[in-house]
């Protein structure tokens, strides 16, 4: 009993894991930026999925911390990486860093103090910024959505929030979460664009969200990275969030206090995102991707009805963006 007893409190209260795909260039400032942590009782998990430049290299400068423990993976794809992170856990809580952000030396302190001061709260997030080459500033719906649900928020009514607007809880490096609610399941490795997100809804149904009003977490942006490279796939997010919708309107939508209706609704505001990357593909299509575009937002388009009216849209658009430009002209 005792040795049960000490193997137990030896255990990290945080695990901190990071998969990484040749990000090598990017590692020394991702993994200082969880070993120069405030707080300490932690292990780093890096998992990586078979690169191919100095990732072992750069991480063998860092094994010399006993906290650190290095895996490799060789089961492809995001999702499956980000699943094997999880196998290799040992923590309470978990926490996410993709190989090429970084954190806030205060992150882990101020996160795990909300964890353990709110047991009912599932997820815990902050403000974040964009940081690296191709960094923007955080776009004002983001900044709008952060400021109107600060602190404290019921886990049924994020929920509804995010289903209505984005997923502006955030990306994996933004939240932490329980080991407990991992009975819920793992990230789904049929998504892409949406694997987080589906996994932070799942949580949601069993606590509360808590978002801390502060700049934690730093979000790289580069033409290599992850939400660059799949940007760059073209409409395939918006078939992507159109499944998934349209699994919740006809399955598990009651598990989301979401009525029927209001999936319904939201069903259809995604067919029609499906039907515009149907008209933008139209001058395209001696190209293969652009007619399997066409194709599936065709079928799409015609099964949810939605055809007549972003075409209306669309052309409605158009003229007034047409008007604005002759009102620039003129004003100029």
């Amino acid at each position: 009993m005792n040795q049960v007893k000490m193997m137990t409190s030896n255990l990290p209260k945080v695990s901190v894991l990071m998969p990484t795909l040749n990000y090598a260039r990017f590692l020394p400032e991702a993994i200082e930026s969880v070993l120069n942590q405030t707080f300490h009782d932690f292990e780093l998990i890096i998992v990586d999925n078979g690169s191919t430049d100095e990732t072992d290299e750069v991480v063998s400068r860092y094994l010399s911390d006993k906290r650190l423990r290095y895996f490799k993976n060789y089961e492809k794809g995001m999702a499956g990486n980000w699943n094997k992170c999880l196998e290799f856990s040992k923590g309470t809580y978990l926490k996410f860093l993709c190989a090429d952000d970084k954190f806030h030396p205060q992150l882990l302190e101020k996160f795990v103090s909300i964890m353990e001061a709110n047991p009912h709260v599932s997820l815990v997030t902050s403000y974040r910024e964009n940081f690296g080459r191709a960094a923007t500033t955080t776009d004002a719906r983001t900044l709008e959505a952060w400021k109107a649900r600060k602190h404290l928020l019921d886990g049924k009514r994020a929920i509804h929030d995010t289903l209505h607007t984005f997923n502006w809880i955030g990306e994996p490096t933004a939240v932490m979460f329980r080991r407990s609610n991992l009975k819920l399941g793992y990230f789904r490795k049929d998504l892409v664009w949406l694997c987080d997100w589906e996994m932070w809804l799942r949580h949601l149904t069993v606590g509360d969200c808590y978002l801390i009003p502060e700049v934690l977490s730093y979000i790289r942006k580069h033409p290599g990275s992850g939400t660059e490279s799949l940007t760059k796939k073209g409409y395939a997010n918006y078939f992507e969030d159109y499944d998934f919708y349209k699994s919740l309107a006809y399955n598990n939508g009651d598990d989301y206090a979401i009525s029927r209706t209001e999936m319904q609704a939201l069903l259809k505001h995604r067919a029609r995102n499906c039907a515009k990357a149907m008209l933008k593909s139209l001058g395209k299509l001696n190209q293969k991707t652009f007619r399997e575009v066409f194709v599936k937002g065709f079928k799409i388009a015609y099964s949810e009805r939605v055809i007549a009216d972003t075409l209306f849209q669309v052309s409605l658009n158009s003229l007034k963006k047409k008007k604005r430009n002759r009102a620039d002209k003129i004003a100029a």
